[in-house]
């Protein structure tokens, strides 16, 4: 972060980012009218990964629009102790009688997928149109691990605005891969897309590219799905990127979703955390995985109850002391400010 940005005050970088969001999505949507529509033919063989607690409403609504789309070879309902248990035609249906939570179904789901590709997605988000015309995009292109795509978030939705968030937008741009329907993005890109919101369902992955490497979601019961995304760029050969918008994504303030989850469970981060420090050897990536954990420590602080604050905050000290150790000789030669930041908290 630049001097300049640092005198600026909060409120002011943010409106900067989002109009430089809005001028961003405008070329965007020049960029793909100029290219004309996706050429119809051939689409990627693509399965769909669905776990569930107790949304059957959601979740038929989901298999409605996935249905009609036309375009997924399989359909993977994982039911995660529903009740009255989740009733679905046409699908693969798992259940587990008790839940066990959002990692475990993800990783039920992925083993009986029997297509070469997968697409996680939550019951209450949508997959979109754009995500057809990648799929195409995709059925012509090389051999790939997974293809990262952008997504609507209902909070800018909910404002009038179409896309993902300004934080995720701006990476996008860093990264120098935010206008394309589809590009190989370079390795020295990775650190910053790796930065993005750690979702399961806004990548393509190849089925076997998963396996092999044992690559799945944690099983805490929430940040599950901060493993599989790093995870996903620690063993990668080849990522893909795409600027189209290919899933609606709600977020509900007031609902019970795991993203307002306010109890002890959020400090199983840092053991949704403990497989990634073992398997991330390239520096740049740790050093942004750093970054990215100063960062949600900072939301899981806002989000979490005072009560637990103090324990939070050991975790997190015994995490940056302890368990990163070995990489902050790494992490001072190549970010100073980050290495300083560590430093404060210890």
């Amino acid at each position: 972060m630049s001097r300049l940005r640092r005198m600026m005050p909060r409120v002011l970088v943010r409106r900067i980012r989002q109009m430089q969001h809005r001028a961003q999505i405008r070329a965007i949507r020049r960029a793909h009218a100029a290219a004309g529509p996706a050429a119809p033919g051939v689409t990627l063989p693509l399965a769909l990964v669905v776990p569930v607690h107790d949304d059957a409403d959601r979740l038929a609504r989901l298999l409605d629009r996935a249905r009609a789309m036309g375009v997924f070879a399989q359909i993977v309902v994982v039911d995660d102790g529903s009740v009255p248990p989740v009733s679905a035609t046409g699908v693969t249906l798992i259940r587990h009688e008790t839940p066990r939570g959002p990692g475990p179904a993800r990783n039920a789901g992925l083993a009986a997928v029997t297509v070469p590709h997968l697409l996680f997605i939550d019951s209450d988000d949508l997959p979109t149109a754009e995500l057809t015309a990648l799929l195409a995009d995709l059925a012509a292109a090389p051999a790939f691990d997974f293809c990262l795509f952008k997504h609507a978030d209902s909070r800018f939705s909910n404002a009038g605005h179409w896309g993902q968030p300004d934080w995720d937008e701006a990476l996008w741009q860093q990264a120098g891969l935010a206008i394309g329907t589809l590009q190989e993005a370079p390795r020295a890109a990775w650190p910053l897309l790796a930065q993005t919101a750690n979702y399961p369902w806004n990548k393509i992955y190849r089925t076997a590219f998963l396996r092999d490497h044992a690559i799945g979601c944690a099983d805490t019961p929430v940040h599950e799905d901060i493993t599989l995304h790093w995870l996903g760029f620690a063993h990668a050969a080849r990522v893909l990127t795409s600027d189209r918008v290919c899933l609606w994504h709600a977020i509900a303030p007031g609902a019970g979703r795991q993203t307002n989850r306010r109890g002890s469970e959020r400090l199983a981060v840092f053991d949704a955390l403990d497989p990634l420090v073992d398997a991330l050897k390239d520096a740049d990536l740790r050093c942004a995985l750093v970054a990215f954990v100063l960062g949600l420590a900072d939301w899981i602080r806002d989000t979490l109850d005072a009560r637990h604050h103090a324990a939070f905050d050991a975790r997190l000290r015994d995490w940056l002391t302890g368990r990163i150790a070995g990489w902050h000789a790494d992490i001072a030669a190549r970010d100073p400010d980050l290495a300083h930041r560590i430093a404060s908290l210890r």
